[in-house]
C-alpha cells in the first residue's frame, strides 16, 4: 500500500490535533489544592483577598472601620502565619479575616477541622446539651454539658466568636457548628492536641460527671445522614424548591402547587432554595398577600419594589444587577423615574464607589387587586435556612407580613443582591461575599438583615411535620393537603 504525499500531510495533521487534544486536557484537569503552603504563597493569597475585599465588598464599603479591621487583621495574619504553611490552619486565618467586614452572606468553602467533637450541641434557654447524632440526649440523667478538657462551655463559645462576623456572633447556631470544630477551638484558646475530649455532664440540680470521648474525622451531621431529606411518605403538600429560576407556574410542578395552596395546608421548603426568578413570588403574593405596595406607591400601576447599588470595580457591567431585575434610571419609564425620585430623599446619598442607585418594579400583573375575587385559599408554611437566597429571600421577606402564613427553620442572611465570587490563586479557596446594597421602596435597608422565622427550627433536628402543622392549623388533619411531596 502507497502513501502519497497528501496522506503524509494529513497523517501528521491527525497526529497534532490529537496531541493539541491531550495538551488542553490536561490544562483544563483541575489540580488538587496543596496541603502545604509557601511562606509566600500565602502572602500573595493574603494580598490578592484584601484587594479584591477593598475594590469590590459593599459590605466593606459601608463603614471605614471595617477597612480599618480588615487591614488590621490582614497585618495580624501576616505575623501569624501557620509553621509549615498547612493549608487548612491558613483557612482558619482567613475566617477571621472575613469577620473583618462583618458580611453575614460572605462564605469561604471547603474550611474543615482536623478533628470533630463526635456529639451534636443544642442549647437550650442559657444551657447546652449534648447530643448524640440521632438527636437523643449523650446521658438521659445529665444531659446539660458544662465543661469541655475541663474549661467552661462558656469559654469556647467565646472562642467561636472569633470565627463570626459581629452579626452573626450571638447566632446560636452558628456557635453550635464551630463548637464541633474542636481542634481549631483548642488552637485559638491555646490547648495542646489530642484525640480525645473530657466532657463535663450535669442534670438541672448541677450533678453530673465527666465521661471522655474519641474524636472523629467528620462534622457529627456528616456523620448522621440529612434527616431533612426524611419528609414523611404519607404526608401530602409538601413541596422542597431548589432553583427558582426554573420554576414555571404553568409547568406541572407550578399547577400541582397552585392546588395545593387551596388546600387546608401547604409545607414550601425553601431552606436551599436560591436563583432570581420572581415567578415563585408572584404565585404566592397574588395568593395570600393583600397588597405588597407601600401606601405611598399604592396609587401606581408599577410600583417599585426595591432599588440597589453595587460596589464598582474594574469587571463589572453597567448592567450587573440586571439578572436580578434592577435597570438604571435611563431604563426606565417616566413614571418609574419618578417614583425612584420620591424615594431619594430616603436613601444614602451617590458614592463614587457605588454605581447610581438601580431600581425593581412590580408590574400590573404581577399585583394582587383587593377588589377582584379570589379562589379560597389555606395556610402556608415557609420553611427558611440560611442558604435561602436571592428570590427565596424576597419570600422569607414579604410572607412574615402574609396572613395564614407560617415560616419556620432558621434566619437568613440577608442575601438579595449578587455576590462577588473570586478564588484565591495559590491555596484555591473560594471565597463570595456580597457586592450589593438592597433597600426597600420605603428606604429601610435589607442587605444583611436577616429574616426572623416565626417559630425556629433548627436544620440538622429532624422535623417533625405533624407537629407543625397541629400547631399551625389545629383543626386540620395532617393528611388533608391533597399535593404530593415534590421536589424540583
Amino acid at each position: 500500500m502507497k502513501f502519497g504525499h497528501q496522506s503524509i500531510i494529513n497523517g501528521f495533521g491527525l497526529i497534532m490535533l490529537l496531541s493539541c487534544i491531550q495538551l488542553t486536557v490536561i490544562a483544563l484537569r483541575e489540580e488538587p489544592p496543596k496541603p502545604q503552603l509557601s511562606a509566600r504563597e500565602m502572602q500573595s493569597d493574603l494580598n490578592y483577598l484584601q484587594q479584591h475585599l477593598s475594590q469590590y465588598s459593599a459590605s466593606a464599603a459601608a463603614s471605614p472601620q471595617r477597612l480599618v479591621s480588615l487591614e488590621t487583621e490582614i497585618n495580624k495574619a501576616r505575623g501569624q502565619l501557620p509553621l509549615g504553611g498547612e493549608r487548612q490552619l491558613f483557612a482558619q486565618q482567613l475566617l477571621k479575616i472575613l469577620t473583618a467586614i462583618d458580611d453575614p452572606s460572605a462564605r469561604l468553602e471547603g474550611v474543615t477541622a482536623q478533628a470533630y467533637l463526635p456529639i451534636k450541641l443544642r442549647k437550650l434557654n442559657d444551657k447546652w446539651l449534648a447530643l448524640t447524632q440521632d438527636n437523643r440526649p449523650l446521658d438521659s440523667e445529665a444531659p446539660f454539658i458544662t465543661h469541655i478538657d475541663g474549661l467552661p462551655i462558656a469559654l469556647w463559645v467565646a472562642a467561636t466568636q472569633g470565627f463570626l462576623p459581629p452579626s452573626l456572633a450571638d447566632t446560636v447556631s452558628e456557635q453550635a457548628s464551630y463548637l464541633t470544630m474542636i481542634t481549631m477551638l483548642r488552637r485559638e484558646i491555646g490547648l495542646a492536641p489530642s484525640e480525645h475530649c473530657r466532657l463535663t455532664l450535669s442534670n438541672e440540680e448541677g450533678n453530673g460527671h465527666q465521661v471522655s470521648l474519641a474524636l472523629t474525622s467528620k462534622p457529627p451531621q456528616a456523620l448522621s445522614g440529612n434527616d431533612n431529606e426524611q419528609v414523611s411518605a404519607d404526608l401530602h403538600g409538601v413541596f422542597s424548591l431548589h432553583d427558582l429560576s426554573s420554576f414555571n407556574p404553568g409547568s406541572p410542578l407550578g399547577q400541582r402547587l397552585k392546588r395545593s395552596l387551596t388546600s387546608p395546608v401547604t409545607i414550601l421548603d425553601l431552606r436551599q432554595a436560591y436563583g432570581a426568578s420572581d415567578e415563585l413570588l408572584k404565585l404566592l403574593a397574588q395568593t395570600f398577600s393583600p397588597d405588597i405596595r407601600p401606601p405611598l406607591l399604592a396609587g401606581w400601576p408599577d410600583s417599585l419594589q426595591a432599588v440597589a447599588r453595587y460596589k464598582k470595580g474594574p469587571n463589572l457591567r453597567s448592567d450587573y444587577l440586571k439578572p436580578l431585575g434592577f435597570l438604571p434610571p435611563a431604563s426606565l419609564s417616566q413614571a418609574e423615574q419618578l417614583q425612584l425620585e420620591l424615594l431619594r430623599p430616603h436613601l444614602p446619598e451617590e458614592e463614587p464607589g457605588f454605581s447610581p442607585w438601580q431600581a425593581k418594579f412590580w408590574h400590573l400583573a404581577s399585583l394582587p387587586w383587593s377588589y377582584l375575587p379570589r379562589p379560597k385559599r389555606g395556610k402556608l408554611m415557609l420553611l427558611i435556612g440560611p442558604d435561602c437566597r436571592q428570590q427565596c429571600q424576597w419570600v422569607a421577606h414579604f410572607a412574615k407580613t402574609w396572613p395564614d402564613t407560617l415560616v419556620v427553620g432558621e434566619a437568613t442572611r440577608g442575601e438579595y443582591g449578587r455576590q462577588q465570587q473570586l478564588t484565591l490563586p495559590n491555596s484555591g479557596f473560594k471565597i463570595s461575599f456580597n457586592a450589593t446594597q438592597v433597600y426597600d421602596a420605603t428606604g429601610k435597608a435589607l442587605s444583611g438583615v436577616p429574616t426572623q422565622p416565626d417559630i425556629e427550627q433548627p436544620l440538622d433536628d429532624a422535623v417533625y411535620w405533624e407537629n407543625l402543622i397541629a400547631l399551625f392549623a389545629p383543626d386540620t388533619d395532617s393528611q388533608a393537603p391533597s399535593s404530593t411531596n415534590t421536589s424540583n
